[in-house]
């Protein structure tokens, strides 16, 4: 159990670096040792060659000895031949077997197609044979490799030549007995005759190769501990212990006590850990300085949000009042200008149905047949001004609903062209309306319909000079037939599934300049439009036209030009009659 005041183990910076430190140390020393048996091991293979190239030179000596002094070896003094069976190979054979004997080396002579079997080759004196028979310039061949007891061997084989003395015993001819009754073998001055084979054990040099090592591996660790240590001691020191002495005091600050103090224990000269303690301290002071005025500040905010509350509160009820107050206004407006529609309608519609009547009487004059009309035009226009100003009243009340019953848009026509054709006559205009008799019975609001043709005709006629002409069509589209007309569109551009009644009022009056149409179809707008008033109305007309179009689910469309005329076009969705249940309704 840990002592109360002991503490806990951290993978702290002291261990962090002792790791790192401590894993590069142990990746060098790997590489170190690798490194460094590799080099031992050829320098311990190049040492073993000069021996063995060395031995070889001693074993030649012997060899050309006895070879250059056979003579007088093996002659009498006479110049016979009389062999005392010490010619160079026995001679060289007999100083390999008394070293081998003695040391841990082994020579011998080996040869390709031996007289006897001591001198047949291995395998890898027999790489050696092809390696000289591939390479003529090759002097020695040899490599590490391992004996029959599996201990590791440097292996050197140096060929020999065959000279002139060697011919008395191999030269020609092939097969004939030499003094020593073996059979020539042919060989010719310069031919591979045989050659030497020398091991050497290689066990002195790992012994010191491993003595080596093991001095590397011991500096090395000693060294690793040595700079731990000092890494340790060094980071402690001069990194750790003045983080320590920062982190306390920014706990000191966390908690609001800014009477720390840094103690770095920094004689020397100014470091980058004294600068950063230097610039901690400094923003401590100005954050105590910050902490000690903040109370102060935030209760000044806090007031100045509260009375900004409260204004705002004030604010949002005066809002209300003058929102509730504006309401008021307007349904008492709306309420007003319905009452003052219905009250006007009921006093034009007697005095237009007076002079209506007053125009047919063939008695009167034509001075005051002319008076009459001219009060009907006038009357008529006024009745649609109080009709438009009623309909978007009641469209501002969201009052506006559909009553729909079967409609005769021939019979439609007919009844606006007879409805408007004294105001036309009274400006010199010729109004035609026409309808196909193809287009089928509907239902729609027929009230609604007169008033949106009744506005298109109206408009027509006043933006038409005297001697112009008003032209009003119906026509029945079917569903494939239906498009979208060219010109600026209104409504949502829905196109019906039955087809739909396109009726279209043309003229060649002063037409549309293009930045008028935009908002010809908004409330209290007009087309030119200018302070002196030159046409009349009230600027309702082509809005009420919209409101009762879009109510039928329809579209109107204008296509215009500056002084070509204008040409407006509703389209209102068939809806078939259902023959069966309008008749039932009729009969109740």
């Amino acid at each position: 159990m840990l002592a109360k005041n002991a503490k806990p183990f951290r993978y702290g910076i002291r261990f962090k670096f002792a790791v790192l430190i401590g894993a590069l140390v142990v990746i060098l020393m790997i590489v170190d040792a690798l490194w460094n048996v590799n080099l031992q091991q050829q320098q311990s293979q190049n040492e073993a060659l000069e021996k063995a190239e060395v031995l070889a030179d001693e074993m030649r000596a012997v060899w050309d000895f006895v070879d250059i002094n056979q003579d007088i070896i093996n002659r009498n003094d006479d110049g016979t031949f009389r062999t005392k069976h010490l010619v160079c190979v026995v001679a060289a054979k007999s100083v390999s077997t008394l070293f081998t004997t003695q040391t841990d080396y082994v020579i011998h002579f080996v040869k390709e197609n031996p007289r006897q079997l001591a001198s047949a080759p291995d395998e890898f004196e027999k790489e050696a044979f092809e390696a000289f028979a591939a390479d003529p310039e090759l002097e020695a061949y040899y490599g590490v490799g391992t004996d029959e007891n599996g201990q590791r061997v440097f292996r050197y084989t140096e060929p020999l030549y065959v000279t002139e003395t060697c011919l008395e015993c191999h030269g020609e001819p092939v097969g004939e007995l030499d003094q020593y009754g073996y059979e020539k073998e042919g060989m010719q001055v310069g031919d591979i005759g045989g050659a030497m084979s020398i091991i050497e054990p290689m066990d002195i040099y790992a012994a010191g190769m491993q003595t080596s090592v093991i001095q590397q591996v011991f500096m090395v660790l000693l060294v690793l501990v040595i700079a731990c240590i000092g890494i340790y001691v060094a980071v402690s020191k001069l990194v750790l212990r003045p983080i320590e002495a920062l982190g306390n005091a920014a706990k000191q600050i966390g908690k609001g006590a800014f009477d720390y103090e840094l103690d770095l224990q920094n004689t020397g000269r100014p470091d980058e850990i004294t600068e950063f303690a230097n610039d901690f301290d400094k923003m401590a002071r100005r954050l105590e300085r910050l902490y000690t005025s903040m109370e102060t500040e935030v209760k000044n905010q806090t007031d100045e949000l509260s009375a900004l509350n409260d204004l705002l509160i004030y604010q949002k009820s005066e809002l209300k009042k003058t929102l509730d107050k504006l309401s008021e206004e307007t349904a008492y407006k709306n309420e007003f200008f319905a009452i003052m529609s219905h009250e006007l309608r009921t006093p034009l519609t007697s005095i237009l149905a007076f002079a209506r009547i007053l125009r047919t009487v063939d008695s009167l004059d034509d001075k005051t047949r002319n008076a009459v009309e001219e009060i009907e035009a006038n009357a008529t226009l006024l009745l649609n001004m109080v009709n438009n100003i009623l309909t978007i009243s009641k469209a501002e009340a969201h009052k506006n609903e559909l009553i729909t019953e079967p409609v005769d848009f021939v019979d439609l026509i007919g009844f606006i062209k007879n409805s408007l054709e004294p105001v036309a006559k009274n400006k010199d205009i010729a109004l035609t309306a026409r309808a196909d008799s193809d287009i089928p019975l509907s239902m729609a609001d027929w009230e609604k319909l007169r008033r949106i043709l009744e506005n298109l005709v109206d408009n027509a006629i006043k933006y038409t000079h005297a001697g112009g002409t008003v032209d009003v069509r119906a026509v029945f589209a079917p569903p494939e037939a239906h498009g979208k007309d060219a010109g600026d569109s209104t409504g949502d551009g829905s196109s019906p599934d039955l087809g739909s009644i396109v009726i279209s009022v043309a003229d060649d009056g002063i037409g549309i300049v293009e930045e008028d149409r935009e908002g010809i179809f908004e409330r209290y707008r007009q087309a030119g439009q200018s302070p002196n008033r030159r046409y009349r109305g009230t600027g309702l007309g082509l809005a009420v036209v919209k409101e009762l179009t879009e109510l039928h689910g329809g579209t109107v469309s204008v296509s215009s030009a500056r002084k070509a005329g204008s040409t407006f076009t509703v389209r209102i969705p068939y809806a078939p009659v259902d023959t069966e249940e309008y008749d039932e309704d009729t009969a109740r």
